[in-house]
């Protein structure tokens, strides 16, 4: 009977102790996951900073913490691979880095090619932001599945050296002989329980140390980006309005020639005429038609140049006003700009409906211009086939107020959805005055206030856009864009 129970109690504790063992490996496994996983994201945004500062200074050496990160990151997810094999969203995390590093090397290249509008443009998408956003929120997900694999291994290990304590007394009170070594037995069972909370409070040292130190590496990029768009702000508005002193005197000087090209054919058809003579066939289309049509080309193109300038001027002026956030009645705020364009609704057959809009605490200068934008867009782009309808309507939805204006205007293509947020950058037929400034203005003004706002639209049908802001925001973006 001794026998049979000693050697129980020798498969118990053995087949616990390697339970336990695995368990410990196990929950090493998983803190090692977490910990690679974590720095897949910091050598992600080490390239994004990387990048973005090669493209607001233009120096090589921003480049080197990316390309650092473009050799490190495949042999990372390499390595880490087989780990997480069956983790359904490793394969969406290896995508959205490929997608990632993709996007800023195109617009690295852009950027050393000379062509700084197109990388640009790629900048103010929103696919890199979100990609972005998708490796944070994948790796969160691993970090956050992997620690629920620790606390389990870890409470498994625990309660399998409780079990060996308990199979440990049961056999000290059967079998006193072989008190010694149960004793034993339960003194390495704690030993390995002691080992286990330890490796567990260090796992928790180790993740609150990269926990700070990535918030610490975000701040600091986060407060050099800061500087890097102020700069740039100041550079735009410095290059916009140095730009206008040349293109002034061109439109001065394009005029003198206008007059001097009329006072001069005058002349000559006076003299000709008190002559007899006439002038020959390519002089006469020349002054009729070739210098006329060129003067008229100078004249337009140097319209359009001074209204994109002015504009860019504005939008400089505009993005370093310091917003001040005050309670808001929306309705009255609304029926005040209806006001303003009720009359071109009227010349255009539209009718214009405000509903029901909640109030909400925000910057009233930056409201007036978003819902201005959306109202003038609105009636330029109506259906001259039907009756135009125009409304607003808002609704609270949790801490946020969603606004939307709805027309049944001619549409939007699915594919130009985002492009028309893009300076400069306008879609369908260009038969309305305009330079494509308005929404890129309302989405820079939404995104300052702390919310976002998109375009939902079927061709021939009409479009609406919903604004998302907070209904109390907190600190606003008081810089510049």
């Amino acid at each position: 009977m001794g026998a049979v129970v000693l050697g129980a109690v020798v498969c118990a504790s053995l087949w616990l102790s390697i339970r336990l063992v695995r368990d410990l490996q196990q929950a090493a496994r998983s803190q090692e996951i977490r910990a690679q996983t974590i720095e897949l994201l910091e050598q992600v945004t080490s390239a994004e900073t990387g990048q973005r500062g090669f493209l607001l200074t233009g120096k090589d050496s921003y480049l080197q913490s990316f390309r650092r990160a473009k050799q490190a990151l495949p042999r990372m997810t390499a390595a880490i691979g087989p780990e997480l094999a069956d983790d359904p969203d490793f394969r969406p995390l290896r995508a959205a880095i490929e997608d990632k590093l993709g996007e800023l090397e195109r617009t690295i290249e852009l950027a050393k090619a000379g062509r700084h509008d197109e990388a640009l443009a790629i900048v103010q998408s929103d696919f890199g932001e979100r990609r972005m956003q998708d490796v944070r929120t994948l790796v969160a997900r691993i970090a956050e599945r992997e620690r629920g694999v620790l606390v389990h291994d870890i409470a498994a290990s625990g309660r399998g050296a409780a079990f060996v304590a308990a199979v440990d007394a049961v056999a000290f009170v059967l079998l006193v002989l072989l008190a010694g070594v149960i004793a034993n037995g339960a003194r390495r069972s704690v030993r390995q329980l002691r080992r286990a909370q330890e490796a567990q409070q260090l796992a928790y040292t180790e993740l609150a140390a990269g926990r700070e130190r990535l918030e610490q590496t975000v701040q600091a990029r986060t407060a050099e980006l800061r500087r890097a768009n102020e700069e740039i702000q100041r550079f735009a508005y410095i290059v916009s309005h140095d730009l206008r002193a040349p293109l002034l005197n061109i439109i001065g000087f394009t005029s003198e020639l206008k007059n001097a090209t009329g006072r001069l054919h005058e002349f000559v058809e006076l003299n000709l005429a008190r002559e007899g003579g006439e002038l020959p066939a390519e002089v006469r289309e020349a002054c009729e038609a070739d210098l006329p049509e060129a003067i008229r080309f100078i004249e337009a193109s140097t319209a359009k140049m001074d209204r994109l300038i002015r504009a860019i001027l504005q939008l400089s002026r505009e993005g370093r006003r310091v917003l001040v956030p005050e309670r808001l009645d929306m309705a009255t705020l609304l029926d005040g700009i209806a006001d303003t364009v009720r009359h071109q609704a009227a010349e255009s057959g539209a009718e214009l409906v405000i509903g029901r809009t909640p109030p909400l605490v925000s910057d009233r200068w930056a409201m007036e211009q978003i819902f201005s934008n959306l109202l003038e867009n609105a009636i330029k782009y109506l259906n001259p086939s039907r009756p135009g309808r125009i409304s607003i309507d808002g609704v609270r939805e949790g801490t946020l107020v969603v606004y939307s204006v709805r027309d049944n205007g001619r549409g939007i293509a699915g594919r130009d959805l985002e492009r028309i947020f893009e300076l400069f950058r306008r879609a369908g037929p260009q038969d309305v005055p305009g330079e494509g400034i308005g929404l890129a203005h309302v989405r820079a003004l939404a995104r300052r206030l702390g919310g976002t706002i998109e375009c939902s639209s079927e061709l021939g049908v009409g479009s609406c856009f919903s604004l998302r802001l907070p209904a109390v925001p907190g600190p606003m973006e008081n810089v510049p864009g």
